[in-house]
């Protein structure tokens, strides 16, 4: 049966994107323009398995649709869409019950993984109506229970490739299958599939037996992500009605990879720190405690070496979660492998798509090599999901790669100090091409740039981290 998830935002095409998108994907999808008439529609019987919706509407924001499922006694995993400037009011969202948010405009990639998450861990199968079952409980969709094994679902043939690189990223991987808990620190780009990495890790284990948890560090504020990852006592705050356990908790016995480990302030830093050496912590508000055969998987893609030297990073964090480091390799750097990887991506969208696509013409395998894939394969995902949309060939050809320019298109700097840019690419490559420069050219302290550039200090790090300007200056 297939699963019904249900898009509620007041602009029209909006959710009619989101309708035909999940149709595609095999979902029963349908858009409503208003929260009340979705609420309509569940109070006559038919209930989805996960609702998307806007966070700011005008008859009902997404806090209020929140508490409306709640007094209707709904447990329906909820992800919430919302603009840059609300993402504090999102967070409190989740705090309220919902599943996640997606930050607009929505990556597709992103919301289909937080999908896929919600139903894995709702049991969307409803309840017998009996003569002794109130009408509601049809409604309720609980969380599944714990189970004492995970299926590995991810294998060393999901890490694609034959540079010695990536070879080495799966030996490396087989080495540890037999090895419980040790901790591991992935490093890389952004884009690079570092997420994927951590999955291969936990499933290819011979320690799976317990949960795959992972939590994206820079997501959430720090309150918010210590209570998420160390769970919380009833009454530990103003709103903790209930005893919550934390991610360590869930995943006794499996596995919690903590992507962009570096954003945790300094004080989270020691508390993890305190966890790592003695694999025992205490819930938020809690005096018991509690010890947990957790493996810990940390990702980043800052210079953590640098972090440590600015005094941004604990220096024995460092040395703690270094134990075993993998490097992922940026894709400009994988050589053939490029188009290996373009292969098995043109073929996954070409069989969702119902297209019979054999590839790429010369000219196309071509343009892919010399492309420097700045946002690795995250950006080849979205170049070829719009070509397989596109193509009208049995191949996929040159014309059909919608690509920008090289790097070095980006910026060119003449003797006099001078910024250029080409016309057709976004405002966010114009920052990023315009910091760089800055850095690059500018005998200054971070202090000084970032007051030519009119942002604090603070700002200029965060994008300097967000663009991966480090490695693109020393490559």
């Amino acid at each position: 049966m297939k699963k019904r998830i249900y898009i509620v935002d007041d602009e029209p095409k909006i959710g009619q994107l989101f309708v035909n998108v999940l149709q595609r994907d095999g979902f029963e999808a349908e858009a409503f323009v208003s929260p009340g008439d979705m609420l309509t529609t569940i109070d006559d019987g038919t209930i989805p398995d996960v609702i998307i919706a806007d966070l700011m509407m005008p008859d009902m924001n997404g806090i209020e649709l929140l508490e409306e499922l709640k007094a209707r006694e709904l447990s329906l995993p909820v992800l919430i869409m919302t603009a840059h400037s609300s993402v504090q009011t999102a967070v409190e969202a989740m705090r309220l019950g919902a599943f996640h948010y997606l930050q607009k405009p929505v990556n597709l990639e992103e919301m289909r993984a937080l999908l896929k998450k919600a139903l894995a861990l709702y049991d969307t199968t409803p309840a017998a109506e009996t003569s002794e079952t109130p009408a509601n409980a049809a409604r309720t969709r609980k969380p599944k229970k714990k189970t004492n094994h995970v299926a590995a679902s991810h294998t060393l043939d999901s890490i694609l490739g034959e540079s010695a690189a990536i070879q080495s990223v799966r030996d490396t991987i087989q080495t540890l299958q037999d090895v419980p808990n040790t901790i591991v620190l992935i490093s890389g780009e952004t884009g690079t599939g570092k997420n994927l990495v951590a999955r291969t890790i936990h499933d290819t284990s011979a320690y799976n037996a317990g949960r795959f948890m992972d939590i994206n560090c820079a997501a959430l504020p720090d309150n918010l992500l210590e209570a998420e990852l160390f769970g919380y006592e009833k009454g530990a705050f103003t709103d903790a009605r209930d005893s919550k356990p934390g991610l360590l908790e869930v995943a006794d016995g499996g596995t919690v990879f903590l992507d962009e480990v570096d954003s945790m302030s300094m004080a989270l830093q020691a508390k993890l720190l305190s966890f790592l050496e003695s694999r025992t912590f205490r819930r938020l508000g809690g005096v018991d405690d509690i010890r947990v055969t957790t493996r810990i998987l940390c990702a980043t893609n800052a210079n953590l070496v640098q972090r440590v030297a600015d005094k941004e990073f604990r220096r024995d964090l460092y040395y703690r979660i270094n134990v075993v480091n993998l490097h992922l390799p940026p894709l400009r750097r994988m050589g053939d492998d490029v188009l290996a990887i373009a292969e098995h991506v043109l073929l996954s969208f070409s069989d969702e798509l119902g297209r019979s696509l054999e590839g790429f013409t010369p000219a196309a395998e071509e343009r892919l090599q010399a492309h420097p894939w700045t946002g690795n394969v995250r950006e080849l995902r979205n170049v070829l999901e719009r070509a397989a949309i596109f193509a009208t060939g049995p191949q996929v050809d040159a014309d059909d790669l919608s690509l920008g320019g090289p790097d070095e298109a980006l910026l060119a700097s003449s003797s006099a100090g001078a910024f250029h840019f080409p016309e057709g690419r976004t405002l966010e490559d114009l920052e990023c091409a315009y910091i760089k420069h800055a850095l690059e050219t500018m005998d200054a302290t971070y202090a000084e740039v970032s007051e030519v550039l009119g942002i604090s200090k603070k700002t200029l790090w965060e994008k300097r981290k967000r663009y991966n300007l480090d490695e693109q200056m020393q490559a």
